[in-house]
């Protein structure tokens, strides 16, 4: 197997163990992201998420198949990377994410080619 399909494997295995707590994240995640207008990380919407009061799940790697899903159905793009404020990470390279929202924004507002020439007749 190559490391892909690995990495595959255990997200579902992750996914597929711990449904219920999979579902409830997905379906706050869902209506999150689309409040997102700046990037944020899997650590945003943890502390989001639990800030409401809900569980902390037996399995904490259930948010990385929370975002697989969501990155998947195009609800969220990467948009780079920062260093975890967490300290149990280390300072470790953390992904940011924006929303589907936040990139139809970016793409209205953006400005056509400037060194493209009009010629008006």
């Amino acid at each position: 197997m190559t490391p892909f399909e690995l990495t595959n494997q255990a997200v579902e295995s992750v996914m597929n163990n711990n449904k219920e707590h999979h579902d409830k994240i997905m379906l706050f995640a869902t209506d999150w992201v689309k409040t997102k207008f700046k990037s944020f990380t899997s650590e945003n919407l943890k502390e989001d998420y639990y800030s409401k009061g809900n569980p902390i799940p037996s399995e904490p790697r259930i948010f990385g198949s929370v975002f697989r899903e969501l990155s998947k159905n195009g609800l969220i793009f990467k948009n780079g990377f920062e260093l975890s404020k967490n300290p149990k990470c280390h300072s470790r390279p953390q992904q940011l994410w924006i929303s589907l929202e936040m990139s139809l924004k970016q793409k209205s507002n953006a400005t056509p080619n400037r060194n493209q020439i009009s010629i008006f007749t």
